[in-house]
Parts: structure tokens; C-alpha cells; sequence
């Protein structure tokens, strides 16, 4: 192989559960009303979710990679031979050893692919991403495909003491040239969300004696404060990289944990929270997506017609750790 110097995007897919879960589903079934006092359609107002889709409860996240690996695969008209390298970018997996890489490899046929896991909280997906680009770039790669499917909805905390504890409710989903990235992590601010911790061995629990706490805590005031902080000058910098305005961007795409982040965030964006109308959402829809997200709303862009050939697009990306990640392409 030899090293190049454009690589782009070539075949986006998505496979979406069938279970369509409204938010006064979740509020019945958290009970809201009994345990805290709140009225109908509170969790919806400060979320701004409608909806969310999980997955039957014998679908794990390989499965709806392979899904979405597939289309994605027909998209860009690739035999699964022909992929070198593939990457799971999931937070929820299979399993903890092997990789899941290794069971999507399997069920796609990419008997010739190189596989691996990468994780970093809900910005696996564009880490995945640059590392692909990487190993292109450098020759050691031609055909990569990222792949990701969440189960987060199995990690939501229905038994929660606090209303701070309560307020994540995940959803499961999925998964031309870059111009340019930047990439920033804060390892300061890890405290403010924290899922499937392992517990010391003097902890475990006393009915199962198991180690691991599946479910999600997360604060999310200081978690939103600490991630667009890192967020607003990562997208400046990318964009001054570029050499782009703002005005001339054809679609963002942003990973958007609730309808309501955005909104909170766009007062304080600057230049960018003129074009904020050129924001692909789906948080209203489908909740928060984790590592889909960015994926889903590409996906329905490109069948909408707004991401066509030729589209200036802006993709940011706040996680917990804290991350954050801006890219610039062509499509």
C-alpha cells in the first residue's frame, strides 16, 4: 500500500429498533409522578425528547453494527473482502474480551479485515473516524469501515434516588474529503458522567457479587459547562484551519446528548449561532444516540438530499471525560 492524500466518505448506513419509546413511557414507568411530585410532560419539556427507539432485549450491539455495517458497505458498493480494516467504536459491547470488532467482522464476511475495538465515551465514533483516516493517510489501509450499536438504554437507572441520576435516558441505535480536525480532552473533568463502573473488589454487590454497576450517573450541569468550554474553541480553530465562514456551510452535525443542550449552547456560539439553523437535529426523535448520533443524522441528511456531493460540512462532537472533536469536509 502506498500512503494518499485525500480520503473521504463513501457509504453511510444506520439500522434503527423497531420499538418506538415515548418520553411519557419513561416518565410512567421511572415513576415521576409518584416518587418526585412532577407533572405530565415534565421530562419532555426539559429534554426536548419526543422519543426514543430501544432494541428487543435479546439484541446486542453487534448485531445492529452488522446491520448498519452492511448498508453502509452496499452504499459505498464494497464486498465486505474488500474492507481491511474494521473498528467498533460502541460504548455498550458483546463482550469485554474479545473485541466486538471481532463478531461484526464475522457476521459481515470481512474475513480480511484487520478489527479492533476504540473507545472514548460518546466521541468513539469520530475518533474511529480519524483513526481510519490515519491509516490510510500513512498506507496502511485503503478500505476501513467504523462500526457502532448501543445498548445505553441498559444502562438507565430506574430505581434512581435523585432527579440528577434520573435525567439520562439513552436510546439505542446504530451506526468528500476531511479537510480538517482538532481534537481536545480535559482528563481533569472525567468525575461528571461515569457508566459501567467496576467497583473494588471489597464492593461487590451483596446479592450477585458481582463487580460491575451497569448503570449511568451523570451531573449534568457541570458535564454540559465542562464540555462545550472545551467544545467552542476546537470548532474555531478547525474552522480558521479550513479558512471557511460560517455562512458558507451547507449542514452541521453535532452529537446532541438532549434537544435542550443545543438549544442552551447556541446563545453562547458566536458566529456559528447565526447558522444555527443549518443544524441537522435528532435529539427530539431518538434521545441520546451516543456514538450513533453523528452517524444517524448523516445518514438522514444524505436521504434528505441536504448532505449531497459537493456539501461544506461542519461535524462537532462533545463527550464526557471531557472531549471534544470538530471536523471539517467536502462530501
Amino acid at each position: 500500500m502506498t500512503s494518499v492524500s485525500t480520503v473521504r466518505i463513501t457509504g453511510i448506513g444506520v439500522e434503527l429498533p423497531a420499538d418506538v419509546v415515548t418520553t411519557a413511557e419513561v416518565e410512567e414507568r421511572a415513576g415521576l409522578r409518584e416518587r418526585f411530585g412532577l407533572e405530565p410532560g415534565w421530562l419532555e419539556h426539559v429534554t426536548g425528547v419526543r422519543t426514543r427507539r430501544w432494541a428487543s432485549a435479546e439484541v446486542q450491539p453487534s448485531e445492529l453494527a452488522t446491520a448498519a455495517g452492511g448498508k453502509a458497505l452496499a452504499r459505498a458498493g464494497l464486498d465486505p473482502l474488500e474492507v481491511d480494516t474494521l473498528i467498533f467504536a460502541g460504548i455498550t459491547r458483546d463482550c469485554l474480551e474479545p473485541a466486538t470488532a471481532n463478531l461484526v467482522a464475522d457476521a459481515l464476511g470481512a474475513r480480511n479485515a484487520r478489527v479492533f475495538d476504540l473507545l472514548n465515551a460518546c466521541n468513539s465514533l469520530v475518533d474511529a473516524i480519524d483513526v481510519g483516516d490515519s491509516l490510510i493517510r500513512c498506507g496502511k489501509a485503503e478500505r476501513v469501515l467504523v462500526a457502532t450499536g448501543e445498548r445505553a438504554s441498559l444502562a438507565i437507572d430506574w430505581q434512581a434516588r435523585t432527579m440528577e441520576e434520573l435525567l439520562q435516558a439513552p436510546s439505542d441505535d446504530p451506526g468528500r474529503g476531511l479537510r480538517a480536525r482538532e481534537f481536545r480532552s480535559d482528563a481533569t473533568q472525567w468525575r461528571h458522567a461515569i457508566g459501567g463502573r467496576f467497583r473494588p473488589g471489597t464492593q461487590a454487590c451483596e446479592l450477585c457479587g458481582g463487580l460491575l454497576d451497569r448503570t449511568f450517573h451523570c451531573d449534568g450541569r457541570n458535564l454540559f459547562a465542562a464540555a462545550f468550554g472545551l467544545l467552542y474553541p476546537t470548532m474555531e480553530t478547525v474552522m480558521q484551519r479550513t479558512g471557511w465562514g460560517y455562512d458558507e456551510l451547507d449542514v452541521i452535525f453535532c452529537h446532541q446528548p438532549t434537544k435542550r443542550f443545543v438549544e442552551k449552547a447556541i446563545p453562547f456560539l458566536g458566529d456559528l449561532g447565526r447558522a444555527a439553523d443549518k443544524l441537522w437535529g435528532t435529539a427530539e426523535r431518538y434521545g441520546n444516540t451516543s456514538t450513533t448520533s453523528l452517524a444517524l443524522a448523516m445518514a438522514e441528511a444524505e436521504a434528505a438530499g441536504t448532505l449531497a456531493a459537493g456539501a461544506k460540512v461542519l461535524v462537532l462532537a462533545p463527550s464526557s471525560g471531557v472531549s471534544a472533536a470538530a471536523m471539517t469536509m467536502v462530501w
